[in-house]
């Protein structure tokens, strides 16, 4: 009789479960993504178009806004702390106040920060004088507002899922981009060439996000960055629109509200949160 080797052949149960944890996952995603996109339609038709600003062309929802939704969904904030860091530059003594929180939602939670500085360009910036205030001179309250204010937009939005909108989700629920607050230039001058026109408007836009929205600010802002000594001795009245400027004068301001942007983006932690969500 011929001896026969019986071989056994066992599932690999761990492959299987794998397969069965793999569908699970995908299924708890595509809820998740159906949720977010319900949350994101009940959140938007809550808001008004006064509680949403334009910049840089993107939508971006204002602290009143975001502490409309705190207590439709329920999202609660516990642990905030502000805090008064002090530093100091080549310009003098400075501080920056952070402000923290915990914010919850469904049984998740997040720790958010935002922040503003003494150096802020629209709390702490003479026009007149084209320097910085002393400190004696700037409105601490509005550094602890801005500072609280930058907290509940990122904490809420984040919790949420609903930052990095675009024009296009929001105008489905009602929210056009003709209706929301923006620094309102006028036309560009009839000289301007297309190229400057672009100029004129990224500035608009980068004033516009540096200002919190806030036109009169906005407008200090460029008309503090803008004026000059000329050679004669006589000071050259800065202007309030960026519709206004062309050639040397624009590219001059370009450049000096990109430096305070880039600072602005730094100091708000903007830059490397984007950064992060790209990556």
């Amino acid at each position: 009789m011929e001896n026969k080797e019986i071989i056994k052949v066992e599932q690999d149960t761990d492959i299987i479960g794998s397969e069965k944890d793999i569908d699970f996952i995908v299924a708890q995603a595509e809820k998740q993504i159906e949720t977010l996109k319900k949350v994101l339609g009940i959140a938007i038709k809550r808001t008004s178009p006064f509680d949403w600003v334009d910049q840089q062309g993107k939508p971006y929802l204002t602290a009143s806004g975001a502490e409309k939704l705190m207590p439709l969904f329920g999202v609660s904030v516990s642990g905030t702390k502000l805090e008064k860091l002090q530093s100091e530059d080549d310009k003098g003594g400075s501080y920056i106040y952070k402000a923290s929180g915990i914010f919850s939602w469904k049984g998740g939670s997040i720790e958010a920060i935002g922040a503003c500085s003494s150096r802020d360009k629209f709390f702490a910036y003479d026009s007149n004088s084209g320097e910085f205030k002393a400190l004696s001179q700037v409105d601490e309250t509005n550094i602890m507002k801005a500072a609280y204010s930058n907290l509940m937009v990122r904490g809420i939005t984040q919790l949420l899922g609903i930052r990095n909108l675009t024009w296009e989700q929001l105008i489905k629920f009602g929210v056009d981009k003709n209706n929301v607050q923006k620094v309102s230039y006028g036309k560009g001058k009839k000289d301007a060439t297309e190229e400057e026109k672009v100029k004129q408007e990224k500035l608009k836009d980068m004033i516009l996000q540096m200002a919190y929205g806030k036109t009169k600010d906005a407008a200090a802002y460029l008309s503090g960055i803008t004026q000059f000594t000329a050679k004669d001795g006589k000071v050259v009245k800065g202007v309030e629109r960026p519709a206004f400027l062309t050639g040397k004068r624009l590219d001059i301001a370009f450049s000096k509200a990109e430096r305070d942007y880039n600072e602005f983006q730094q100091s708000t932690g903007s830059g490397q949160e984007e950064k992060g969500d790209k990556e």
